[in-house]
């Protein structure tokens, strides 16, 4: 079988980790008075707009933090609307998910986190469970680490007539971190690696917002892989976003990340481009008879019926000294038409072909009537 690679750019992803990089190195230098705390919920709703895979995609996401000195509960959603003319937008033109981890915030300076969550994408659902921390270095800075398990088995979409994806939840690896200029502007950048020690394709993914009130914060999120592998698609998002948070919980940027940030994430899909092998269809297009005798010189008829297949049909004979006269939708009736048997005999084929292209040949033996 053909290998077929497909190969796709997303120029609007190389542009916006270069900013992602941009602004954390910029970040230690940005000068500006503190903005004070912000709120941080319990509930938050995110309406986004930008692409995934190749596909226009509109987007909310929801959860809600309950923060406890004991534990913190996560519970998180997310839906997105496709455009159904490309890419995986081809197959289904929504996809959605939901999830939800604990973790724990060990004297405001390290969280550790567990948690599970579905994605339901190519009509499909797929899950993983992952595990990870965090550590506070700075009032302005904290590293993250975290691993994740996927489970359920490889499924199978078709695409069209001649693909298919051979999609997973595949484990992955997470390393980065987040820094916080004193005007409240945050940037995170992560490296990931999904499937370590198998399909090792690795990406980041990233995010840079602003608090425009203690509520509101805008930003532009996005994720790539950088690894490209042979009829593997790459996974990509970029999306502009506007986050409102309301309920009692205030805190400052750097502390509501500690709490917060990684806590919600979704499944990492792989999408295996495969050829799409298809299985010749048993036809059951049959006539009636199969075989017929007659005397030629117009002096007799044979009568053929169709059944199965694909209607409509249509009927041939070979040979200029035959025909083949339609009865009705079903039925057709041979005759010499030309008088060319009436000296001699002979065998003529009929030729019944349904509208998908299957045939079925009945032969009549004709003999002279003299």
């Amino acid at each position: 079988m053909k290998k077929i690679v497909l190969r796709r750019q997303n120029f609007t992803g190389v542009l916006l980790y270069l900013s992602l990089i941009l602004s954390v190195l910029m970040l230690p230098v940005i000068v500006n008075a503190g903005s004070g705390d912000i709120i941080s919920g319990p509930y938050s709703l995110t309406i986004r707009g930008g692409g995934q895979n190749d596909s226009a995609s509109m987007g909310i996401d929801v959860r809600a933090d309950y923060l406890n000195p004991l534990l913190n509960l996560h519970l998180f959603g997310t839906y997105d609307q496709l455009d159904g003319g490309s890419s995986i937008g081809e197959v289904k033109n929504n996809r959605y998910g939901a999830g939800l981890a604990i973790s724990h915030t060990y004297l405001g300076k390290a969280n550790a986190f567990i948690g599970t969550s579905f994605i339901n994408e190519l009509d499909e659902t797929f899950g993983h469970a992952y595990v990870g921390g965090k550590l506070k270095v700075s009032d302005n800075a904290l590293i993250s680490a975290s691993y994740g398990v996927g489970f359920g088995d490889e499924k199978k979409i078709i695409r069209n007539s001649s693909w298919l994806f051979l999609a997973e939840a595949a484990d992955w690896l997470k390393l980065g971190g987040v820094l916080v200029a004193n005007n409240g502007l945050k940037a995170n950048l992560y490296y990931y690696l999904t499937g370590p020690g198998d399909e090792n394709i690795s990406g980041v993914d990233g995010e840079i917002s602003y608090p425009v009130t203690d509520s509101i914060i805008i930003g532009l999120r996005g994720s790539a892989d950088l690894t490209d592998k042979e009829d593997i698609d790459k996974n990509w998002q970029s999306y502009l976003f506007l986050t409102y948070s309301f309920g009692t919980q205030k805190g400052s940027r750097i502390d509501v990340a500690l709490d917060k940030n990684n806590p919600v994430e979704y499944p990492k899909i792989i999408r295996k481009n495969k050829a799409r092998t298809v299985a010749a269809a048993v036809s059951t297009l049959a006539i009636s008879p199969t075989s017929a005798d007659a005397f030629g010189c117009s002096s007799d008829t044979v009568t053929f019926t169709a059944s199965g297949g694909t209607p409509p049909y249509s009927w041939s004979s070979d040979g200029s000294s035959s025909h083949v006269t339609v009865i009705s939708s079903t039925q057709a009736e041979w005759f010499d038409s030309s008088d060319a048997f009436c000296s001699s005999g002979g065998t003529v084929n009929v030729t019944l072909t349904d509208s998908a292209g299957n045939s079925v040949t009945a032969t009549i033996n004709v003999q002279s009537p003299e």
